[in-house]
C-alpha cells in the first residue's frame, strides 16, 4: 500500500506536468502566430515602402522636368529649338544621375548632345503619349542598346502661354537606380524586393524593348544587378511564367496582381509555405513584389519553442523537490498519529490515553479531533457498561413481546386477504358496466358526427342550388343580350351586303367608262401622229417656198411641237389609264370575294342565333328545376336541425351517465390499489414478524456478547 506522500507527490507532479504541457503548447501556438504575424508585418510594410520609394522616385523626375517645362524661355515660342535645347542642358549638368536630356519639337526632332545633331523620335512613345495626350509618360526600365545599359525614360509636355503644347522634355536616367530602390527593401532572410511591369505590348523606345516587356516582365531585381548575368537574357524573365506558378490554383491567385492594387497571397510550392506580398507603384504600371518562404523564421521560432521547454521542465523538477520537502515535514506528525492509534487497537483498549503533539495546522486539528473522538468515545462506553444489566433485561422482554406480536399479525392478515377477495369480485362487475355503458356512448357520437355531417351537407347542397339559380339567371340574362346582339348583327351584315352589291355596280361602271377612255385617248394619239406629219410637211412646203415660207415654218414648227407634246401627254394618260384599270379589275374582284363573304357571314349569324335561342329556352327550364330542389332541400334541412336537437341532448345524457360510471369505476379501482396497498404491508408486517420471532432471541444472545465485549474496555 502506497503511503499518503507517495500519493500527494504524484497527484502533484501529474497537475504539474498538466499545467505546465498547457502553457508550453499555449506559448509554443502564440510564439508561432507572433511571430508569423511579424513576419507578415514586416513584409507588407517592405512592400509598401518599395512602392512608396518608387512612386516618389518617379515623381521627383516629373516635378523636375515640369519645372523646366514651366521657365519662361522654354514656353516662349520665339525661342528656337537649339536655344531650349541650351537651357535645359545647362539645367541638368549639374546632376550625374541623367544619362541624357532632351527637348522636342511639334514634329518629333529634337538636338542631341547639346546641339551636335538633330534626330527624330517621331514614333517614340515618350514623344507621342505627351505630345497628344498632354499626360506624363514613363517607360519601363529597359536595356539601352546604344549604351547597353539599363535606362529609364520620363518625359512631360510643354504649354504656351495659350496652353497649346509646343514641345515635349524628355530625360533618361541610369535603370539601376530603380533596381537598388527595389531590391534595398527586404523581409525574412534579407528576401529582396523586385519589380514587375503591366504593360501589354508597345510601351518602351524600340521594337525589341516592345516584344520583350509583356505583362508580368520582371524589369528591377538583384539579377539586374548582377554583373556577370546578361542583361539581354534577364530582360525576358516572365514573372508569371515560375513554375511554382502553374497550378490552376495557384495561378487563379497569382492573377489577382493584375487586377488588384495591393494584396498578401499564400501558397505551397514543393512542400514550403510562401507568403507573397504586392502593391502597384501610384500612376504607374509597375507592381512591387516580394516573396518569403515559411522557412525563414522557424528557425527563431525553434529556438523560442527549446526554450520554453527546457524552463518548463526547470519549473517542474524545482517544483518537486520543493514538493517533497513540504510533504515529508507535513507527514511526520500522522506518522506519531498512526502509531498511537495501532497502540490503542492492538493493547487492551484502554480509553484514557491522549495523543501529545502540538501543532497549528490541520495535523494538529486532526490529532485534536482524535482526542475528542477518544474522549467521546470514553464516555459512551461508560455509559454503555453502565446500562447494561437494564440491556438484558429488556432483551429477555422483548423476545416474549416477538412472540404475541406474530399471533396478532398473522390474524389481521388473514382478515385483509378476504376483505381483497370481495374488492376484486366488485372490481370485475364495475368494468364490466363501464365497457357496456362507454359502447353506447361511442355509438351516440359516430350517430351524432353522421347527423352533423348530415346538416352539414344538406346545407352545403342548398347554398350550391342558391349558387346554381343564381348563376343560372345571370347565363340566362347574357343568353337574352348574345341573342340581342345577333339580331342586330345580322341586320347590320345584310345591310352591309346590299351596299356591297351597290359598290361592285358602280366599279362594274368605273371600268366599261375605263375602257370608253381607253378608246379616246388613243383616237387623241392617232390624231397627235397625223399631226406631227402635217407639221413635217408644211415644214418641207415652207422650205420650198423659200422666204416667203419663213413665217409658215414658225407655224409648222409650233404644230410639231404641240403634236409632240400631245403624243407624250397621251401616252402618260394611257399608262396611267392602264394602271387605273388593273387597280380597278383587283377591286371589282375583291368586291366580289368580299360580297361571298359577306353572305356565309350572314348564314353562320342566322345559325349561331337559333342555337342562343335555344340555350335561352333550355336554361328556362332549369331554373325551374332547380327551384324546385331548392324547396326540398330546405324541408330537408329543417328535419335534420331537429333531429340533430335530439341527438346532442341524448348525448348529454349519456356522458353524464358515463361520468358517474367512471366515477364509480375510479373509486373502485382506488379500493383495488388501497387494498393491494394494505395486503402488500400487511405481507412485510406479517413477514417482519416472523422475522422478529426469529430475531428476538439471536438479539438477546448479542447483547449478551456485547456486555461481554463491553467488560473489556477500561474506562
Amino acid at each position: 500500500m502506497k503511503s499518503l506522500g507517495f500519493k500527494i507527490c504524484l497527484v502533484a507532479f501529474l497537475i504539474l506536468a498538466f499545467s505546465n504541457a498547457l502553457v508550453v503548447t499555449v506559448a509554443m501556438g502564440r510564439s508561432k502566430q507572433s511571430l508569423e504575424n511579424q513576419m507578415i508585418s514586416a513584409l507588407t510594410e517592405s512592400i509598401d515602402a518599395t512602392a512608396d520609394a518608387l512612386y516618389a522616385t518617379n515623381n521627383k523626375e516629373f516635378k523636375m522636368l515640369e519645372t523646366l517645362a514651366a521657365i519662361p524661355q522654354i514656353r516662349d515660342t520665339e525661342y528656337s529649338l537649339l536655344d531650349k535645347t541650351h537651357i535645359i542642358y545647362g539645367a541638368m549638368s549639374t546632376d550625374s544621375d541623367y544619362i541624357d536630356v532632351c527637348i522636342l519639337d511639334e514634329k518629333g526632332f529634337a538636338w542631341i548632345n547639346n546641339g551636335v545633331k538633330m534626330i527624330p523620335f517621331t514614333e517614340r512613345n515618350y514623344f507621342k503619349q505627351p505630345f497628344s495626350k498632354g499626360t506624363r509618360f514613363c517607360t519601363d526600365p529597359f536595356i539601352n542598346k546604344v549604351t547597353s545599359a539599363p535606362a529609364v525614360f520620363y518625359s512631360v509636355p510643354v504649354f504656351d502661354s495659350n496652353k497649346k503644347i509646343i514641345n515635349v522634355i524628355f530625360c533618361v536616367i541610369d535603370g539601376l537606380q530603380i533596381s537598388n530602390l527595389t531590391t534595398s527593401h527586404v523581409a525574412g532572410k534579407n528576401r529582396s524586393s523586385f519589380l514587375i511591369t503591366l504593360n501589354d505590348g508597345p510601351g518602351g523606345e524600340n521594337e525589341a524593348f516592345s516584344e520583350l516587356h509583356s505583362s508580368g516582365t520582371i524589369i528591377a531585381s538583384t539579377k539586374l544587378l548582377d554583373p556577370e548575368l546578361p542583361m539581354e537574357e534577364y530582360t525576358t524573365e516572365n514573372f508569371f511564367d515560375w513554375p511554382e506558378f502553374q497550378e490552376p490554383e495557384i495561378k487563379k491567385e497569382i492573377a489577382k496582381i493584375k487586377n488588384e492594387p495591393k494584396g498578401l497571397l499564400e501558397y505551397k510550392y514543393k512542400g514550403e509555405t510562401y507568403s507573397l506580398a504586392f502593391q502597384r507603384v501610384p500612376e504607374s504600371n509597375w507592381v512591387a513584389v516580394n516573396i518569403v518562404p515559411h522557412s525563414d523564421f522557424k528557425e527563431d521560432i525553434n529556438k523560442v519553442q527549446q526554450r520554453i521547454l527546457y524552463y518548463s521542465i526547470i519549473i517542474i523538477v524545482a517544483s518537486m523537490i520543493i514538493l517533497l520537502i513540504v510533504v515529508s515535514i507535513t507527514i511526520k506528525p500522522l506518522n506519531k498519529i498512526k502509531s498511537a492509534i495501532n497502540e490503542i487497537a492492538t493493547g487492551n483498549a484502554d480509553l484514557t490515553k491522549r495523543l501529545d503533539i502540538k501543532t497549528k495546522d490541520e495535523v494538529g486539528e486532526v490529532v485534536q479531533g482524535f482526542n475528542q473522538f477518544e474522549s467521546k468515545l470514553h464516555n459512551i462506553i461508560s455509559d454503555i457498561k453502565n446500562s447494561k444489566d437494564t440491556l438484558q433485561e429488556v432483551g429477555n422482554n422483548m423476545t416474549n413481546n416477538a412472540k404475541e406480536t406474530a399471533e396478532a399479525i398473522s390474524e389481521v392478515y388473514d382478515n385483509i386477504t378476504t376483505m381483497k377477495n370481495i374488492v376484486e369480485n366488485q372490481e370485475s362487475i364495475v368494468h364490466n358496466t363501464v365497457s357496456a355503458i362507454t359502447e353506447i356512448s361511442t355509438n351516440i357520437n359516430s350517430l351524432e358526427g353522421m347527423i352533423d355531417t348530415q346538416v352539414a351537407g344538406v346545407s352545403n347542397a342548398s347554398s350550391t342550388v342558391n349558387e346554381l339559380l343564381g348563376n343560372i339567371a345571370t347565363v340566362n340574362n347574357l343568353v337574352e343580350k348574345m341573342a340581342s346582339t345577333f339580331r342586330t348583327l345580322l341586320n347590320t351584315t345584310d345591310g352591309g351586303v346590299e351596299k356591297q352589291i351597290l359598290v361592285s355596280q358602280k366599279l362594274k361602271e368605273i371600268e366599261t367608262k375605263s375602257y370608253t377612255l381607253q378608246n379616246a385617248n388613243a383616237v387623241i394619239a392617232r390624231i397627235a401622229n397625223k399631226t406631227k406629219l402635217l407639221a413635217m410637211n408644211a415644214a418641207i412646203e415652207a422650205a420650198h417656198a423659200g422666204d416667203a415660207g419663213k413665217g409658215f415654218s414658225v407655224v409648222a414648227e409650233e404644230i410639231k411641237k404641240l403634236s409632240e407634246t400631245s403624243a407624250r401627254e397621251s401616252n402618260n394618260i394611257t399608262e396611267q389609264l392602264s394602271q387605273n384599270m388593273e387597280a380597278i379589275i383587283d377591286v371589282v374582284q375583291s368586291s366580289s370575294e368580299t360580297a361571298e363573304s359577306f353572305k356565309i357571314v350572314s348564314e353562320l349569324i342566322t345559325d349561331t342565333n337559333q342555337v342562343v335561342t335555344e340555350i335561352h329556352n333550355f336554361m328556362e327550364e332549369q331554373t325551374a328545376k332547380s327551384t324546385n330542389i331548392n324547396e326540398a332541400l330546405n324541408v330537408m334541412n329543417i328535419n335534420t336541425t331537429e333531429v340533430s336537437a335530439a341527438s346532442k341532448q341524448m348525448a348529454e345524457g349519456n356522458k353524464s351517465i358515463l361520468n358517474d360510471i367512471n366515477l364509480l369505476q375510479d373509486s373502485t379501482y382506488s379500493i383495488k390499489d388501497g387494498m393491494n396497498k394494505i395486503t402488500i404491508s400487511a405481507d412485510r408486517i406479517n413477514e417482519s414478524g416472523n422475522e422478529l420471532k426469529e430475531i428476538a432471541p439471536k438479539m438477546e444472545s448479542s447483547i449478551y456478547t456485547i456486555a461481554s465485549q463491553i467488560d473489556k474496555f477500561k474506562v
